[in-house]
């Protein structure tokens, strides 16, 4: 039987040689392989950071140098700007300047008969929009606007001496000033007197010249620009009218309103006159005496506006024809003879039949009716 022939490695010596040489050239192969891929690699532009890195030296901060504008180049006040830059000038150890405080506004011009201009114009329309003034603005402060100024400043509580200062326009201008219409109604009842006496402050709310009410025809006034409360007065003048009618005239007003500071120059010059005539009287005695007949400061009642003292020119008005019917009939219009005889110790005044006070028609007639002086009056109703 034939075999087929067995070609195994060991049997061909050819094969083993070409085998072995294959085997050589892989090992080179892999050697020079194994070189390159265990070779250091190139370095790199990055530097690895070491384990533990010696921190950067911090640079300085570049100096300001304090040079003018107009010769420093630009970025010179950011401490840049090579050669030519100007070196540093040592800047003495100065205070700032003080900033200037800015400049007050002047205050407004005092405002007062006589006075004209845009101003006065001003301050008349603000009055005619809060209804104390009637008038049309015409930039003449006259009468009228005086008035008007003195009825604004007693209604809201500010010194009511009809000039228009600083005060007085800044709240008439303020947006926040009370309206004529919201003046307190005047208490024709009021009750002044030693006991009682009026605030320093007080000042009736309504007054009015009574010869710019009242015609010459109907009443003389001695003193130019005598006031009183607006309702006193038109009731004044239809108390005398009516005795006109009577046949009874020639009255005369020779004193009405009376601020606490007049009355206090009243009580001041009696005192003086007092210790004129008796050099050797204390003050004190002067001044009891002068309280005899002058009130003291806050205790007359011409400090409210209602009252009046009425006179004739030249006569002593006690037993005058005048006298007699006003003392018959003034209840009638709303007054009362204030002080009497038989009331003194009640009144703490003297009698003093020139004195009228105005109390109003229906208080009036039953102080008439019950022969009541007003503190009575005030103490048996209640008001």
């Amino acid at each position: 039987m034939r075999h087929s022939p067995d070609y195994t490695l060991s049997s061909n010596p050819l094969l083993r040689m070409v085998l072995a040489g294959l085997g050589v050239l892989a090992i080179v192969l892999f050697s020079v392989g194994m070189t390159h891929f265990l070779a250091e690699p190139a370095p790199v532009s990055t530097p690895i950071p070491d384990a533990s890195p010696i921190p950067a030296t911090p640079e300085p901060e570049p100096t300001i140098t304090p040079t003018p504008a107009i010769y420093a180049p630009f970025g010179a006040q950011y401490g840049y700007g090579g050669a030519n830059l100007i070196p540093e000038t040592p800047v003495p150890d100065t205070p700032p300047s003080p900033v200037p405080l800015p400049t007050d506004v002047p205050a407004p011009r005092i405002l007062k008969n006589g006075s004209q201009g845009a101003d006065v114009m001003k301050l008349q329309e603000a009055l005619v929009q809060l209804g104390y003034l009637s008038d049309k603005a015409d930039g003449i402060f006259g009468d009228n606007t005086r008035d008007a100024v003195h009825f604004f400043q007693a209604v809201n509580g500010l010194a009511a001496d009809g000039l228009a200062g600083a005060k007085t326009q800044e709240l008439l201008y303020s947006g926040h000033a009370l309206s004529a219409d919201k003046a307190p109604p005047m208490d024709f009842l009021v009750l002044v007197n030693r006991q009682y006496p009026a605030d320093k402050q007080f000042v009736p709310s309504d007054l009015v010249e009574i010869e710019r009410v009242l015609p010459s025809d109907v009443v003389k006034v001695k003193y130019k620009g005598t006031k009183a409360d607006r309702t006193a007065v038109e009731a004044l003048g239809r108390m005398l009218t009516a005795a006109i009618a009577d046949g009874i005239s020639n009255f005369q007003i020779s004193s009405a309103y009376r601020t606490y500071s007049q009355q206090q120059r009243l009580v001041d010059n009696s005192v003086a006159n007092y210790r004129k005539k008796n050099p050797d009287w204390p003050r004190e005695r002067c001044l009891s005496a002068t309280y005899q007949t002058v009130a003291p400061a806050g205790t007359s009642e011409h400090q409210t506006g209602l009252a009046f003292d009425i006179t004739v020119p030249g006569v002593s008005f006690t037993g005058t024809e005048q006298q007699k019917w006003l003392h018959k009939h003034c209840h009638e219009y709303g007054f009362i003879v204030r002080f009497t005889e038989s009331k003194q110790k009640l009144t703490g005044f003297l009698a003093e039949s020139w004195h009228f006070r105005y109390v109003g028609p229906e208080a009036a007639a039953i102080m008439a009716q019950n022969d009541w002086c007003l503190e009575e009056y005030v103490e048996k109703t209640g008001q």
